[in-house]
């Protein structure tokens, strides 16, 4: 079980302690290799993931007010878009409630005027289930600007694409990509009339690339 807790970070399961905001790059890989084998992703700031049974953590730092210094400031922990439609395994739990456990709608309900401000989720139309919810160490504030809405708007597609990651990693072997219009389509391998819509151009274009290049199989377009 992770037991987000706003202001401080999130308990994780298996004893491994509690991952703290404001801890450096060591701290957070050595925190996380409690929970199994710890990817890095190529970025600045820098990102470090870990699977636990059905839920993919994802740490992100950010700069401090300390030249050069980069902490833990967030926190996603994802299911994969793909498994919105199912409860989660592993609980992911705030107060009493399982974020994952239930459809959007109810836990929206049942969280009220608890929300936290910290806590960042997206319940689309409220009858899925929750499949990502983001926990930061302080309340994200708006964009200000062109500058600071495409630094907004290329953090998201980063988290999106690791949120999908599994598609082409410990996935791999459950999808294909379906040849259509000159492009492709991700397809689940047990539901090959059903296509995985991902509606941002630019997460759609790196996802595409990540599994062309892991040697997802590639179905030819039928006429």
């Amino acid at each position: 079980m992770f037991e987000l807790l706003p202001g401080v970070g999130v308990a994780l399961p298996a004893d491994a302690g509690t991952f703290r905001f404001g801890s450096d790059e060591r701290t957070t890989a050595e925190v996380l290799a409690g929970l199994g084998r710890v990817r890095s992703v190529s970025a600045v700031p820098w990102i470090h993931t870990v699977r636990w049974g059905d839920v993919e953590l994802t740490a992100h730092a950010d700069r401090t007010d300390r030249p050069g210094e980069l902490l833990l400031r967030s926190v996603v922990l994802s299911r994969g878009g793909s498994a919105s439609g199912v409860p989660g395994g592993t609980p992911v739990v705030l107060g009493d409630v399982d974020l994952f456990g239930y459809p959007a709608a109810e836990v929206l309900e049942a969280l009220g005027d608890q929300l936290p401000p910290e806590l960042e989720i997206r319940p689309g139309d409220g009858r899925n289930h929750l499949t990502s919810v983001t926990l930061h160490a302080t309340p994200p504030t708006p964009p200000d600007g062109r500058r600071a809405r495409a630094a907004a708007e290329a953090a998201e597609v980063e988290r999106a694409v690791v949120e999908l990651e599994p598609m082409w990693t410990t996935d791999l072997d459950q999808w294909q990509l379906q040849e259509a219009g000159g492009g492709h389509l991700p397809v689940r391998r047990s539901h090959p009339q059903t296509v995985l819509l991902i509606c941002n151009e630019n997460v759609a274009r790196r996802v595409t690339a990540a599994m062309l290049a892991a040697g997802v199989e590639v179905v030819p377009e039928q006429h």
